[in-house]
């Protein structure tokens, strides 16, 4: 896959941002959260994927020290299936092996097997159940990865 690019955000990219989080998630997060977040938690980092010249995905860490945390990870629904995770995934798992982190944890809704199966075959396994995560009352997994 070429011409493409993974870095950092900027505060005008939430407006995209925002657009893929509404067509993807049943409990979207609204763009000021997410500015709120990064600008505010000294923890908090997000990078986007540019597909020719296009954000076309993008993910959020909390780095705190040897833990990471994803806190979220979307790739806009014309271009899922397009292997745009996987390269998000191995950039994630890259960057955090030069930090020194331990281990990489998130949570997936249960009902998302898709996504579950993705992280699976990076590793990740399911660690616990947090009951009720989302708004709707879906229990979510948290999956981990040691490294």
């Amino acid at each position: 896959m070429k011409n493409y690019v993974i870095e950092k955000v900027s505060i005008e990219d939430f407006d995209d941002i925002e657009v893929i989080e509404f067509k993807t998630f049943k409990d979207p997060i609204s763009k000021d959260v997410y500015i709120k977040d990064m600008l505010d938690n000294p923890y908090s980092y997000y990078y986007k994927l540019v597909f020719e010249d296009q954000l076309i995905g993008y993910f959020g860490l909390w780095v705190i020290f040897e833990d990471i945390q994803i806190t979220t990870i979307a790739v806009d629904s014309e271009y899922q299936g397009s292997g745009f995770s996987k390269l998000m995934i191995e950039f994630i798992i890259d960057l955090v092996k030069s930090q020194n982190a331990e281990n990489i944890t998130l949570e997936v809704r249960k009902s998302n097997e898709r996504a579950i199966n993705l992280y699976q075959k990076y590793q990740f396994y399911k660690v616990a159940v947090r009951k009720n995560y989302y708004e709707d009352g879906e229990d979510a997994y948290l999956m981990k990865l040691d490294l």
